[in-house]
């Protein structure tokens, strides 16, 4: 009985540990981007401070899976992030070139998505 007792005991505690090791579950968030304070308007984007490595920040976000989507409308810009929380998703940005140089500014929400894309059926 008490050998019983202690393998249930057990495989509680297991399965509590195995839980804990459980990375965060991911949400989506919706990211608009917008020229910030140091954007020089006589300049063209790709001459504006820290451009190029913003581009390059993007595409590394983007190939990790971070960035799920992307898209320019008018003057703005337009990402979908995938994190753990809109903390990580404000970390990463504040963390981006374009963003420490004051080209760019942004805000970040949970988005829940109820229309997903839809491909072209041709």
């Amino acid at each position: 009985m008490l050998f019983r007792l202690f393998a249930i005991a057990a495989t509680f505690v297991l399965s509590a540990i195995a839980l804990a090791d459980e990375p965060a579950p991911l949400a989506r968030f919706i990211v608009h981007l917008e020229t910030g304070p140091a954007w020089n308007s006589e300049l063209p984007p790709g001459e504006q401070t820290n451009f190029a490595e913003h581009s390059a920040n993007m595409n590394r976000l983007r190939n990790e899976g971070t960035i799920l989507f992307g898209a320019r409308y008018g003057e703005y810009g337009l990402l979908i992030f995938e994190g753990t929380s809109a903390q990580s998703v404000t970390d990463a940005l504040e963390a981006d070139p374009g963003v420490k140089a004051g080209i760019f500014k942004y805000h970040v929400e949970p988005i829940s998505i109820f229309y997903p894309w839809k491909a072209d059926d041709d």
